[in-house]
């Protein structure tokens, strides 16, 4: 309940407070299912880009059950960035997001390499640091924090003035004794994602994601769908 609370009082102040420097505002809604464990999941959140392009974003993610017979509160997420530009086509952006549960807290500092080739495609690498900050039983039955390296590559492309896509493979290394849901230490996760500005306010789009593996389910093949829609405030 109290976070609940915090989404309804906190997501309008923040667009309230940071508008008087506002360049673009927005409430993001979206609904994700993941094969296989067939998960579904709620995100409703906020964000907001300055005019120099640093950004701030505040999420809060939902559980509605494998049949939609729930609605519980799983994490809230915040997550900041800063470019700084080195010069017209490179630049250096230092982040990082924090994810909040009832088990505790990860911090997720990062910075990206970002480079423009025109006005329409651009590309980013980033290296980002998962630290959980609670620990939980390896596979040796020690306890110690389940941290993880990532690693990302980001290709933009703005296809048309209203359709712009981007594909995201992302690499993830577990630092300590842990197996990720393939079995193993590493495992990859490619995405590619569309969005489409249908007016001056609202911005639909979709996301299709492997998640590699899933050792404990016969070995398949994970898919994440996202689907969701924003609305600018102006």
């Amino acid at each position: 309940m109290k976070k609940i609370t915090f989404l309804a009082i906190g997501l309008p102040l923040v667009c309230y407070t940071i508008n008087a420097m506002a360049s673009a505002t927005w409430v993001d809604n979206r609904y994700a299912h993941t094969t296989t464990t067939d998960r579904n999941q709620y995100k409703i959140g906020a964000g907001h880009i300055f005019d120099n392009g640093a950004g701030i974003l505040v999420s809060s993610m939902y559980d509605p059950g494998h049949d939609f017979n729930q609605f519980r509160s799983t994490f809230q997420e915040y997550e900041g960035w800063y470019p700084l530009p080195l010069n017209d086509k490179w630049s250096i952006t230092p982040g990082g997001l924090t994810d909040i549960d009832s088990n505790g807290t990860t911090l997720s500092p990062y910075i990206s390499l970002d480079y423009k080739f025109n006005k329409v495609f651009n590309v980013s690498t980033r290296y980002r640091y998962n630290h959980i900050t609670h620990q939980s039983m390896d596979y040796n039955n020690r306890m110690d924090h389940n941290d993880a390296h990532q690693i990302d590559l980001f290709l933009n492309y703005q296809a048309t003035d209203k359709l712009w896509l981007q594909l995201n493979p992302e690499f993830f290394i577990n630092t300590g004794d842990y197996y990720a849901a393939n079995g193993k230490k590493t495992h990859w996760e490619p995405s590619i994602v569309a969005r489409y500005r249908v007016s001056q306010h609202w911005m639909p789009y979709a996301e299709v994601a492997w998640l590699d593996k899933n050792k404990s389910i016969h070995n398949d093949d994970q898919v994440r769908i996202r689907l969701g829609i924003r609305y600018y405030l102006f």
